[in-house]
């Protein structure tokens, strides 16, 4: 299982350190592998954490407070991020005809096309594009830190591969 550091997930979210660390400081999003406990300790975060971070971050852009979205995504731990895609539920609905509880948070197969009650206030997240979003900017780090391709497989370890001069 890959693991991330609060910088690593700040740099392929492009996130600042100290806002992440700040999310988890406060408890908004929890480390499903481990919480730093003790000053040099280090917390340590799975890709479904990505997925968490980069959905907080995506909500609270759009004006959301941060204790309903930490309720959502606390929500979605519960069986896991990448367990509810495994099993087909994709959409994620909030509904926030219970306020005071937090409202209701249902993961969904499809979207629910019933008559939406237009006095409740509701969200539907698609966990799909956020995986996908969260796939594209992981592999965008990843891609920076390849070696170029004239490098032979011989050298790609040594900072030193130079370019050869025709």
């Amino acid at each position: 299982m890959n693991t991330y550091s609060t910088l690593e997930v700040s740099r392929i979210l492009g996130i600042e350190k100290s806002r992440v660390r700040d999310w988890i400081v406060k408890g908004y999003i929890i480390p499903s592998w481990h919480k730093a406990m003790a000053r040099g300790d280090r917390n340590l975060l799975t890709y479904d954490d990505l997925c968490y971070i980069y959905l907080f971050q995506q909500l609270r852009s759009k004006g959301f407070h941060r204790t309903p979205i930490a309720f959502i995504v606390s929500e979605i731990a519960k069986t896991g991020f990448s367990n509810h895609l495994k099993s087909g539920f994709r959409y994620m609905v909030w509904n926030t005809r219970f306020p005071k509880e937090g409202g209701k948070v249902t993961i969904l197969t499809k979207i629910p096309n019933s008559t939406i009650d237009s006095s409740n206030q509701m969200l539907v997240v698609d966990l799909l594009k956020v995986k996908n979003e969260v796939d594209r900017k992981r592999g965008k780090r990843e891609s920076k830190r390849l070696p170029p391709a004239w490098c032979s497989s011989a050298i790609k370890g040594f900072a030193g591969c130079v370019q050869p001069s025709f």
